[in-house]
């Protein structure tokens, strides 16, 4: 009986300890979530505090989720979409040109030379001759001789689908040649001594899908300049290309499929160019091949538009009037629409408009009839171009600032000009 007692009482002591035990850990748990809840609510406390502080310190200053859209607010606010003018003008006097039309297909056209092969081809469903172009070789056109300062060539380019990046690019080269044969100096690792090389492929590396374009400069047989781009306009994916080339003078735009690729002001050199050539070095694979058609030669007109806009002023005796009166002839309706384009493309641009006559009659006429054609012109710009009269001065001089002084015919048509110059 006493051991049973004892038993119990030794159990009741310990489920008491136990119990207490419990108790006290279940308290300390208790008081331990009390102090994190407290130490949260006094981040928080802090925090909002912190940022009541800055805003009464520093009022500018945003927090970051306003920051964030500030930002993209701003970014918005600051995107602006370019504008771009396909300004390619083709030349109206045809030098040559060539479609393949008095070559049978399967031979090799008549009016060309090479140290390769080639054949005209047609494709299911049209009558357009192409030359196919064999690989390892120099194609030129015997009868594109004649390069003047001002000119466009224009052709069509197609080349195979899935072209490979191994295969070569199409070089076209406008060179001088002294000898009968001097297209053949040009290569992929050869150069002649005077030359503006051009490049096309489809393909660039990587298995992207955009073409390459190229560029490069020979003068006096070294290479003076040379660049290239990556371009969408020609690639595996948009294998035909409208191709054309503008010069004027020492400048070289290029365009493909209407896209502007290159505009270089200094790419052609004091030499005489007088060919076009071809070339490309391999195909790496049999399907692969380059087509071209449609070529065009022809001499261009000076660019007026560019003229004025990039060196600030241009003169012309192409605005032509009625004797001793300011109404303006049809016949300048060319010029005066270049330059009614250029002021359109480029809005911010303010002119002085000046004109100029011969020493005929007396001179307070000339002086007032200079003044009154350069009226007509500013209003000829105004109403049939849109161009704010704010945007446009006039001024007469008369026969004060002759060009020539001879008493000659020509020289009186030099006298009598219009000058437009940038304010």
């Amino acid at each position: 009986m006493k051991t049973k007692l004892l038993l119990i009482t030794i159990i009741a002591f310990s489920w008491n300890c136990h119990a207490q035990i419990l108790d006290n850990l279940m308290k300390k748990a208790e008081k331990a979530a009390e102090r994190t809840v407290e130490r949260k609510v006094e981040q928080k406390v802090e925090k909002k505090t912190e940022e009541g502080m800055d805003k009464v310190l520093n009022p500018k200053k945003k927090s970051a989720k306003e920051n964030n859209g500030t930002t993209a607010e701003k970014n918005s606010k600051k995107k602006k979409n370019a504008k771009s003018a396909n300004d390619f003008v083709a030349g109206t006097k045809v030098i040559a040109s060539d479609d393949f039309a008095q070559d049978a297909v399967g031979d090799f056209p008549v009016n060309w030379s090479t140290n390769s092969s080639g054949e005209v081809v047609t494709f299911d469903g049209s009558e357009t001759k192409w030359l196919k172009l064999s690989d390892k070789g120099n194609f030129t056109p015997n009868n594109f001789k004649k390069l003047p300062d001002n000119f466009t060539f224009e052709f069509d380019l197609y080349s195979t689908e899935e072209f490979s990046y191994y295969s070569s690019g199409l070089r076209i080269g406008f060179i001088e040649s002294k000898k009968k044969n001097d297209y053949l100096r040009w290569s992929e690792f050869k150069n002649g001594d005077e030359g503006v090389i051009l490049g096309l492929h489809p393909q660039v590396a990587g298995g992207q899908s955009k073409g390459q374009a190229y560029f490069k400069v020979i003068n006096n047989g070294g290479e003076i300049m040379t660049n290239e781009v990556e371009t969408e306009s020609y690639n595996n994916s948009n294998s035909t290309a409208k191709v054309q080339i503008w010069r004027q003078k020492n400048r070289l735009r290029m365009y493909i499929n209407g896209d502007k690729i290159w505009d270089l002001p200094n790419a052609f050199q004091d030499a005489q160019y007088n060919g076009i050539v071809f070339y490309l070095y391999n195909y790496h694979e049999k399907d692969d091949f380059y087509y071209i058609a449609n070529l065009r030669l022809a001499e261009a007109g000076k660019d007026t538009r560019h003229k004025l806009i990039e060196t600030g002023s241009f003169t012309t005796n192409e605005i032509l009037f009625d004797t001793n009166k300011s109404t303006i002839k049809p016949s300048s309706a060319k010029v005066l629409g270049e330059l009614g384009e250029a002021l359109k493309e480029n809005p911010t641009v303010k002119i002085n408009i000046i004109g100029h006559t011969d020493s005929d009659g007396k001179d307070s006429d000339n002086l007032k009839l200079s003044q009154q054609r350069a009226e007509s012109v500013k209003n000829y710009l105004n109403k049939n171009f849109g161009i704010e009269t704010s945007r446009m001065t006039t001024e007469g001089k008369g026969e004060t600032e002759p060009i020539s002084t001879s008493n000659t015919e020509e020289a009186k048509k030099q006298n009598r000009r219009v000058e437009f110059k940038i304010i």
